[in-house]
C-alpha cells in the first residue's frame, strides 16, 4: 500500500511539472507583453536580444544607453529556444513602441545606422 501511494505521488508530481512546463510555452507571448507594459509603465525601457550577435552590437547597445537610456539585454546566443524567441518578439514589440512613442522617432533604426556607420569607418581605416 506504501508503495502504490509514493507511486501516485510522483506521478502526480510529474503531471503538475508537465502541465506547467506547457503553460510557459503556450504564455510566451502573453508574459513577454505583461512584462514589457509593466517595464515601460516603470520607464524602464529594454531590448531583449538572441541570436550571434552582429560587429554593431556594442556600438548599438552603448548608443542606445547613452542617448536614450536604453538597454540593450541579450537573453540566448546562438541556441534559442521557440519559447523564448516568442517571449522576446512579444516583449520587444511593446517596448520598442513605446520607446519610439516617447521619443517622437525610430530610436532603434537611428542608433543601427550610427553603429553600421562607425563600424564601416573603422573598417576603412584598418583597409588603408
Amino acid at each position: 500500500m506504501k508503495i502504490l501511494k509514493r507511486a501516485a505521488w510522483i506521478a502526480g508530481i510529474l503531471a503538475l511539472l508537465v502541465c506547467a512546463e506547457l503553460v510557459r510555452e503556450n504564455t510566451a507571448q502573453t508574459r513577454g507583453r505583461l512584462a514589457a507594459h509593466f517595464d515601460v509603465w516603470r520607464g524602464h525601457y529594454v531590448v531583449l536580444a538572441y541570436g550571434l550577435p552582429p560587429p554593431t552590437r556594442p556600438e548599438y547597445a552603448k548608443l542606445l544607453r547613452q542617448r536614450y537610456g536604453i538597454e540593450v539585454r541579450t537573453v540566448a546566443l546562438c541556441m534559442v529556444s521557440e519559447t523564448l524567441t516568442s517571449y522576446a518578439d512579444s516583449y520587444n514589440e511593446v517596448s520598442a513602441a513605446a520607446a519610439n512613442r516617447k521619443f517622437g522617432h525610430d530610436v532603434f533604426k537611428e542608433c543601427a545606422d550610427i553603429a553600421c556607420a562607425k563600424l564601416q569607418r573603422a573598417v576603412q581605416l584598418t583597409a588603408e
